[in-house]
């Protein structure tokens, strides 16, 4: 396990020995803000490995409107077949970890290894800037 964590706060991930930062103290404080998202990471790869996992709800990890997005993007990454369908109850958390497995390049196929915690990440920083998106149209549009 952490040797993950190493992976997706190096290379992998915020690649943190290239962040210019020169006081210690500052490292670390950065190195905190990366690791909540590292524990939403661990959270939705416990939850989709695990099947007792579909008793966690998504509110856990992620705000209301975000939940609102993700349900979107979810209608979009599904597919047309019954394989291809989120197989998982909607107000949990293992429906969410789908989504963002998804979103980082996963097929979605069972027959297919689980997503690691690399595409979780990957997904997850594609997710944000989609969110992004998305609160600057719900912005504009209801002006």
């Amino acid at each position: 396990m952490i040797e993950e964590v190493f992976r997706i706060l190096k290379k992998e991930g915020y690649n943190i020995e290239a962040s210019e930062l020169e006081s210690p103290k500052s490292v670390k404080k950065l190195s905190l803000l990366m690791l909540s998202t590292i524990t939403k990471l661990f959270q939705m790869r416990y939850c989709y490995n695990v099947p007792e996992g579909d008793n966690l709800e998504s509110i856990m990890c992620f705000s209301e409107p975000e939940l609102e997005c993700l349900e979107m993007q979810c209608t979009i990454l599904e597919g047309k077949t019954q394989k291809l369908q989120n197989p998982f109850p909607e107000e949990s958390l293992s429906h969410v970890t789908w989504t963002i497995a998804r979103l980082g390049g996963w097929k979605g196929y069972k027959s297919e290894r689980p997503p690691g915690i690399t595409i979780f990440w990957i997904g997850l920083m594609r997710f944000y800037d989609i969110f992004e998106g998305w609160k600057m149209y719900k912005d504009v549009y209801t002006r």
